[in-house]
């Protein structure tokens, strides 16, 4: 049974599919969010261990639900994911993300922040 739950909030349906299995084979229960509006949602009423979140999603952006994260669930992590460039990855991090990563990114290097970010 997984140890940890992880909130993914990817609006590329092919991408959350092909993270929610990598997820899921590393031992994670994960719930998923299609967009920015729906990944807030279940910021209140889930329970879960970390956030990854792309940056630009309808709705609500990622950095929205970075903002709204770190007011309503200050200790979870949150790692971000762009496929935009600079701009996006540092607005990420002037709202205290704790990872940035770019599309495309390395499983490996996620699957390692993870559980640096979970100990």
């Amino acid at each position: 049974m997984p140890e940890k739950t992880i909130l993914l909030i990817e609006d590329d349906d092919v991408l959350r599919k092909i993270m929610e299995e990598f997820l899921e084979e590393s031992g994670y229960l994960v719930l998923k969010a299609s967009d920015g509006l729906e990944g807030i949602e279940m910021i209140d009423k889930e329970s879960f261990d970390l956030i990854i979140t792309d940056v630009v999603l309808p709705n609500v952006s990622g950095i929205g639900v970075i903002k709204m994260a770190k007011t309503r669930r200050p200790g979870v992590p949150i790692i971000c994911i762009t496929g935009y460039g600079y701009f996006p990855e540092k607005l990420a991090e002037e709202e205290h993300a704790d990872k940035v990563f770019h599309k495309p990114f390395e499983f490996k290097e996620l699957a390692e922040t993870i559980k640096t970010l979970l100990k």
